[in-house]
């Protein structure tokens, strides 16, 4: 026969480490203690026949209807019993989706209220919420900055028919479009692009051309410190609705380079061209060819290159000038002042700081025009500054520290490009 041993310390109710309390919170009821068991530690020989059962069954609470009991055999060391109680888990009717019931209308406002990332993962969920995830209201304004975007996946987001990107900043690797993507003419979300900001971002000439290949419908484009090639300005001139451009501190703009642009973007309002290290070859074509449309224009940093001459031709091509920025050309002399004077009426913004062969007394004539601003930075001492303003009342000086011509984000403004918010 077995023996249980008899010396091991046996739980109960009596002697125990556990409140009732606390059993009950984790699921547990306990048995009636079984006094007889417990007080008789002599040994009990057990039939082989007919086992005793060691397990008394309670009647199971209305919250708890699932009983789970545990029985011990001879083998262990304690002849106490006890009972595990289990709650019943509550689940809904199998088989319902609740977003089967609302309308594509409805969980399209829904997916508006969350981050692109999420909207990404939404689209593995299901065909039907991949087909709502991919639809072009939610991708109408995008904010890519300061990331790191892999191949094809530039490609990939501008077929789902965005109109404002925002990539300053960011680090775009080639290819931009996957090797089976449509063709412009098969997918038209291509075309939705129209306002697109590229400053200080990582791209590949190569990367330029695929992108202006497939957008020609662009209205503002910034290309900030970004290497072009002529494939790339090749490709850009298809643009023919381009309003604004930003090319500051471009590299690779030559004579080639200019006049695709000035050829094809006939509509040109805003260029900004500053320190761009333009040979005097490029500034003649510029000066002379640029789109008549013109209304502000930036061509500062050409310290020897820019002549009285170009200003002239620049003076007579684009009347409507309104803003003109020609700051650190140290070679324009007090003739080019009398240019701008006679030739620009409309004018009312003039950057020429940094212009040291141009007199302060030239300024003067600007008594009886129509000038609002007039930044001539690093020309003055504070007596000079005060005296000019006193005889140039109606005209700020020194007002703005750096150009915004073109630019499309101004101050501490990252939100918005051109005025137009690129985050939900």
């Amino acid at each position: 026969m077995a023996k249980l041993n008899t010396g091991f310390k046996r739980w109960s109710l009596d002697c125990h480490d556990v409140s009732i309390e606390v059993m009950e919170d984790l699921g547990l009821s306990a048995m009636d203690d079984d006094s007889n068991s417990c007080s008789n530690p002599s040994i009990k020989e057990v039939p082989d026949q007919i086992p005793e059962p060691a397990v008394k069954r309670k009647e199971c609470s209305p919250i708890a209807p699932s009983l789970v009991t545990m029985e011990f055999s001879e083998d262990d060391q304690s002849c106490d019993s006890f009972l595990l109680s289990k709650r019943m888990r509550v689940e809904g009717p199998p088989g319902i989706d609740g977003f089967s019931r609302l309308s594509d209308e409805v969980i399209l406002s829904v997916f508006k209220w969350l981050p692109k990332s999420t909207i990404a993962k939404c689209a593995q969920v299901s065909k039907r919420w991949k087909r709502l995830s991919y639809d072009e209201v939610l991708w109408r304004r995008l904010d890519l900055s300061s990331t790191c975007l892999k191949p094809t996946i530039l490609g990939t987001v501008l077929l789902r028919g965005t109109q404002v990107l925002r990539l300053a900043k960011t680090e775009i690797c080639d290819p931009i479009y996957p090797a089976c993507s449509p063709s412009p003419q098969e997918c038209p979300s291509y075309q939705n692009l129209q306002f697109l900001d590229l400053s200080m971002s990582s791209i590949s000439p190569q990367g330029l051309f695929e992108l202006f290949e497939t957008c020609r419908n662009l209205k503002k484009l910034s290309m900030e410190h970004c290497i072009i090639d002529e494939r790339a300005c090749k490709a850009l001139s298809k643009n023919e609705q381009l309003e604004v451009l930003n090319m500051s501190m471009c590299y690779g703009v030559g004579v080639v380079e200019l006049k695709w642009i000035v050829e094809g973007c006939k509509k040109l309002e805003s260029w900004n061209l500053a320190w761009t290290d333009l040979s005097t070859e490029a500034l003649q074509l510029l000066c002379s060819s640029a789109p008549k449309t013109l209304e502000r224009i930036n061509i500062s940093g050409c310290r020897m290159t820019l002549k009285d001459e170009n200003v002239l031709s620049l003076c007579q091509r684009c009347p409507k000038l309104v803003e003109l920025d020609i700051s650190d050309a140290t070679a324009v002399t007090s003739t080019c002042v009398n240019y701008i004077h006679e030739n620009l009426t409309r004018l009312e913004y003039l950057a020429m700081a940094r212009c040291y062969n141009v007199p302060l007394s030239v300024y003067l004539v600007f008594q009886r025009s129509g000038l609002l601003y007039l930044d001539i930075f690093g020309l003055l001492t504070e007596t000079m500054l005060t005296t000019l303003r006193t005889k140039l009342p109606n005209i700020e000086i020194n007002k703005f520290y750096f150009s915004s011509v073109a630019r499309p984000t101004i101050g501490i403004r990252r939100t918005s490009i051109w005025g137009m918010k690129v985050r939900e």
